[in-house]
């Protein structure tokens, strides 16, 4: 704690340390590729025969609470140990990194307790939480206006960034933080909040897979600081997660869309796997999958275009850094970078975005699409962030593994309004519905038509019929189906195929509201659980909410994903045997 008061009175833009270490590097489009974790010795026989995979939406805080009672139930039934992926997305991030990587608790203490709801009293839901929610420190343990009054900002964090008591939030930040150095503050931010309670936040720190653990104390030496997934030893599935590499400057007239380049981050790798180009005017970016500890860097030796070989590449990091773990959760969860989906933003000047980018996190991109005289790829620094530039929901990574069965959980009808499900609309080449509405196929109105589009068009029709049903008995839907997957070339999506699916599409509930105590239900607002991603400032709500989520997953989404994998087995044994 004491290093890292230290580190954040020093200003970030310096190296702090720098490195040529040899790591692994892999291009998608190579030959007979395929995804690391399907090859690595210690990983094939545990996902083999698996093709399951659930995903969880964004929406800040109330996706970590809802994924934390669904994860919970997944878990307690033996459904959670079938699947083969794990995707988190923005919000879900925040409990996803911690449930691999966390060493303090138990997945029992970290996913807590589920209650019925007749026993879901204030005082029950605040006891019976579980760590990812309870070690929250900057949360109230009531919403505004319930309960004794709160001091949000604890002695922690003033200790963590040395702030004087006397001295306001804003007025630190600005003080400890020189100009130009801005990339680092987000990711320390997030890291201070959702990381360092869990011990995940360390000065120098990377993380990997545990099939790679001795082989990385080797490459790094035994005093680097090295947090582990563990799925194999917990049976998890194996975690992905989705971001972004950003084009702040387009999406700014009709005639330029937004432009977004979608990235993946996972205990073995990250990158890239589609292999883009900007009409903004940006370089090549994608094709290239790098080792998590040599991730934002430059590479130094020729391209071998040899899929999985080790490269010579060059590390640093910035003096104000608490590991490669913060890097990843910043850089998943900045939704600051979805500013360009507003349609304000068309009338930013561009003087303006340039000081906006500062605040954005980066990273040193490099791609084998583009090499100089000597055959090394070309670095640049570009913007990355949340993936709600362009999705939320999480499904895209498992259909570009073409996962065949998926269980997705999402909450994006904010304040009870199903015009906001634009990721849902956008997935199906749909129209949006707000002002302005998005084009088909799109998540906002900056970007160009089909650019999300995975499902066929037509199969939307009866699929947000029991949307509209359930909305309009005030309760959520569950809806099992199967789905046409249409080809995707920018998401990296192969078409043609289908995919059976579990929606969970979290929706206010009468019968759920009609059966908690009146004291917690006074203190939940109508739309619950259909907050904004950061309405959710209490341990009570987000508790309520995890509750509601393992509560909907007993009374009926956990029946709808056993009959979609025993049918998807029956089709299987039935196609053996012709």
């Amino acid at each position: 704690m004491a290093l890292l008061s230290l580190l954040a009175l020093l200003p970030s833009g310096a190296a702090a340390w720098g490195e040529r270490v040899e790591a692994k590097v892999w291009r998608p489009s190579a030959e007979n590729f395929v995804f690391p974790e399907l090859e690595e010795t210690g990983l094939v026989d545990f996902l083999a025969g698996k093709d399951f995979g659930v995903a969880l939406a964004g929406g800040g805080m109330r996706g970590l609470a809802l994924g934390q009672g669904t994860l919970r139930v997944l878990r307690e039934v033996g459904l959670l140990e079938k699947a083969k992926y794990l995707s988190v997305t923005s919000g879900s991030v925040w409990l996803g990194l911690p449930l691999y990587y966390q060493t303090l608790d138990s997945l029992d203490t970290y996913l807590g307790k589920t209650l019925q709801p007749e026993e879901m009293l204030p005082e029950a839901l605040l006891a019976e939480t579980g760590t990812a929610i309870s070690r929250l420190l900057y949360l109230q343990e009531y919403p505004k206006g319930h309960g004794p009054k709160e001091r949000r900002l604890s002695n922690q964090s003033r200790s963590f960034f040395d702030c004087p008591a006397d001295e306001g939030w804003c007025a630190c930040m600005v003080e400890r933080f020189q100009p130009g150095s801005a990339y680092s503050l987000y990711p320390l931010f997030i890291a201070y909040i959702f990381l360092h309670p869990f011990e995940l936040a360390g000065h120098g720190s990377t993380h990997c897979h545990e099939t790679q653990l001795d082989r990385l104390k080797a490459k790094l030496g035994s005093s680097r600081t090295i947090y582990t997934a563990k799925d194999q030893s917990q049976k998890l599935p194996f975690l992905l997660s989705q971001s972004a590499v950003l084009a702040p400057y387009s999406g700014l007239e009709p005639k330029d869309p937004l432009e977004f380049f979608p990235l993946e981050q996972t205990p073995l790798y990250m990158g890239t796997v589609p292999t883009s180009h900007s009409s903004a005017g940006m370089h090549a970016v994608g094709d290239v999958l790098v080792e998590p500890f040599a991730w934002d860097s430059t590479i130094r030796s020729p391209w071998q275009n040899q899929s999985g070989q080790e490269q010579s590449i060059e590390v640093s990091r910035a003096l104000l850094n608490v590991g490669d773990l913060a890097l990843w959760a910043g850089t998943a969860t900045a939704y600051i970078a979805d500013f360009q989906v507003r349609p304000w933003a068309d009338k930013l000047p561009r003087c303006i975005i340039a000081e906006g980018e500062k605040v954005l996190p980066h990273a040193r991109l490099w791609s084998p699409s583009e090499l100089d005289a000597d055959s090394v790829p070309l670095t640049h620094e570009e913007a990355v962030g949340d993936a709600g530039v362009y999705d939320d929901l999480g499904h895209i990574p498992l259909l570009r593994r073409n996962i065949s069965k998926i269980a997705l959980f999402t909450s994006g009808a904010i304040h009870g309004d199903l015009c906001e499900m634009t990721y849902v609309l956008a997935a199906f080449g749909q129209p949006g519905c707000l002002t302005p509405p998005n084009p088909p196929g799109a998540s906002n109105p900056k970007m160009k038509a089909g650019a999300l589009t995975v499902f066929e068009p037509s199969e939307f029709a009866p699929f947000w019929a029991q949307i509209e049903e359930a909305f309009h008995a005030n309760e959520s839907a569950v809806i099992r189906g199967r789905y046409t997957v249409v080809e995707n070339k920018q998401l990296g999506i192969r078409g043609g195929w289908k995919v059976d699916m579990v929606w969970t599409i979290f929706l206010p509930s009468k019968t759920f509201r009609g059966s908690l105590p009146s004291k917690s239900n006074e203190m939940l607002p109508w739309w619950f659980p259909n907050d904004l991603a950061s309405e959710m400032t209490s341990k009570l709500e987000m508790s309520a909410a995890s509750q509601f989520a393992a509560w909907l997953a007993h009374r009926s989404v956990v029946k709808e994903i056993k009959e979609m994998l025993a049918a998807s087995s029956l089709l299987a044994e039935t196609a053996l045997v012709i």
